[in-house]
């Protein structure tokens, strides 16, 4: 099992390790958002019409793991950056007709991601001299 993880980082990078994570949470996300039909919380009851939102994000997690894997990462990034502005819109939007009572802190938070994705996005994937990924070990 640690052979196969060193192997994925080695092969990645830490772009692709991060694309992998945003890819998990994205997933986390359409899940919640396909299983939220008998939520009674305000922002869920008031996303419920947006339904596809839960394909959204279902798709951006394709997107980020196949950019993750193919190391062309450049479409990932957009749409990883892309939903979690649109998410904070949803929630902005939702705290300013008085539909999400505290919807300006998750809008903050998912803001606050979105700048955290475009500045990964923006970072070089450090190689050693042989062209590597420098932060992980040789292969066997």
């Amino acid at each position: 099992m640690v052979g196969a993880v060193r192997r994925l980082q080695h092969r990645v990078g830490r772009r692709g390790i991060a694309l992998l994570v945003f890819a998990g949470i994205d997933i986390a996300l359409a899940i919640r958002l396909a299983t939220a039909a008998n939520d009674a919380t305000d922002f869920y009851a008031w996303l419920w019409v947006l339904t596809p939102l839960a394909a959204l994000w279902a798709g951006v997690a394709v997107i980020c793991l196949v950019g993750a894997l193919r190391g062309t990462d450049r479409v990932a990034f957009a749409a990883a950056i892309g939903v979690k502005v649109l998410w904070c819109t949803l929630y902005l939007c939702g705290w300013v007709i008085g539909q999400v009572p505290d919807g300006w802190v998750s809008a903050a938070v998912w803001g606050g991601f979105a700048v955290i994705v475009w500045l990964i996005a923006g970072w070089p994937e450090p190689v050693n001299g042989k062209g590597r990924p420098a932060w992980t070990p040789p292969l066997d």
